[in-house]
């Protein structure tokens, strides 16, 4: 029975979680970002109520595209939920592109989603699930494991072989619209995301770009 026991725990998300399986409480209460203009750390703004209704709405589609325009927090938003959801669901494959590997790897660095895990209060979670960074790739890392639910964040780059080999639970594109190959990498997402994977895109507009096309034409 202790056996049988321990391996369906293996099976199941971690078991000590405060947030009770809610993503705002978890951005509200354990994230803390940072402004990159003055350098300093900042709370969650728990008063943004667009990230709270965008947080509640997301799920409810397979493909969600966001434009926005800058320092609307959308970016630290989705970085959130992604690092949420590994260190949560078990067996995840959760991918982070950007226009190049570089910055791909930055938004995993300790500036962008490994500084918000380094930066959850204690008092809020005190046995927070480890979070193994490697590949180390210019100011960031192309990969996050969680040894305790078997999910990952994978940095990846524009183009059309990036997931071809993989099947993806997440996949966020931030500043789509700025992909140089953006309409190769939409390919080879599409099979995971007719797979049952789920896809976000984030981008501050721009008018003739493969994302515009995308979500208006």
């Amino acid at each position: 029975m202790e056996e049988i026991t321990r391996r369906e725990r293996a099976k199941t998300p971690h078991l000590d979680n405060p947030f009770k399986g809610s993503e705002w409480d978890f951005l509200c209460r354990a994230c803390v970002t940072k402004d990159e203009a003055s350098g300093k750390l900042r709370p969650w703004p728990t008063h943004y109520e667009y990230l709270q209704y965008l947080t509640n709405i997301r799920k409810q589609y397979r493909i969600f595209a966001v434009e926005k325009t800058r320092r609307m927090m959308v970016t630290w938003w989705m970085l959130g939920l992604y690092l949420y959801d590994t260190l949560t669901q078990s067996n995840h494959a959760n991918f982070v592109g950007s226009r190049k590997l570089e910055s791909s790897a930055y938004l995993l660095g300790e500036e962008r989603i490994l500084g918000l895990y380094q930066r959850i209060p204690a008092d809020v979670w005190r046995n927070k699930p480890v979070i193994e960074a490697t590949g180390k790739h210019g100011h960031g890392y192309t990969l996050l494991k969680c040894p305790q639910t078997g999910s990952y964040l994978q940095a990846i780059a524009s183009g059309a072989d990036q997931l071809r080999q993989y099947t993806a639970s997440n996949v966020l594109l931030d500043e789509f619209a700025f992909f140089e190959r953006a309409e190769e990498t939409w390919g080879a997402i599409l099979p995971t995301i007719q797979g049952g994977g789920h896809c976000d895109i984030v981008s501050t507009p721009e008018l003739g770009a493969f994302m515009h096309e995308l979500i208006y034409e």
